[in-house]
């Protein structure tokens, strides 16, 4: 008997191996077959950082900062790289701070994430959110920027902004911020990926 149970539980480690290796395939492959015009800084030796907390971005309007912060956190959690904290858990912290939900500064925004146990906070600036008119036809652009900061040390970790004019005007604005925000966070896993390739 226990020659087959040792069978069956090789059999399922090599699983969970496979699996795991799967995905993290898929994930490299998802953000690195992504042509990216994103500006991006990465620190060449950040401090470890696990969990982050994305604040609501700050926008024209409260549902396009909110929009984009959503879309960036699902990104992120593509990356595999961060656990994310759950908006609710923030916007309660917001309220009982008496802090908007849009705008706050960076280092109020420190003072949240280490409210929260979060090892790094995320803020960012919608730059960009509306359409523009050429030929006669309209097509949509968004920009934004968004910045890592540690909670222990203020410092910023990575940093990214992206302006793009979507070629096709049948996209609507938030399938272009999709494409954008995914655009976004593909040239900071680039360099991420570059990172470990040197090392």
């Amino acid at each position: 008997m226990r020659p087959y149970v040792n069978f069956i539980l090789l059999a399922a480690i090599l699983t969970t191996i496979a699996a795991t290796t799967g995905c993290h395939s898929s994930n490299a492959k998802y953000f690195l077959k992504t042509k990216s015009s994103a500006n991006v800084y990465v620190e060449r030796r950040p401090p470890k950082i696990e969990k982050v907390a994305v604040m609501p971005f700050t926008a024209q309007t409260e549902l396009t900062g909110s929009l984009i912060s959503d879309l960036l956190v699902t990104e992120l959690m593509r990356t595999g790289k961060y656990t994310v904290l759950e908006r609710s858990q923030i916007n309660n912290v917001l309220r009982e701070t008496e802090l908007a939900m849009s705008g706050i500064s960076s280092a109020q925004a420190v003072a949240v994430g280490k409210m929260l146990g979060a090892d790094g906070v995320i803020i960012g600036t919608v730059s960009e959110y509306s359409t523009v008119a050429r030929w006669g036809r309209t097509y949509p652009v968004v920009g934004f920027s968004v910045r890592l900061i540690d909670t222990s040390s203020s410092q910023i970790i990575w940093s990214a902004d992206i302006v793009n004019q979507s070629k096709d005007r049948r996209l609507s604005l938030p399938e272009h911020a999709r494409q954008v925000v995914h655009e976004g966070i593909a040239g900071l896993y680039q360099q991420w990926h570059r990172y470990r390739q040197v090392r």
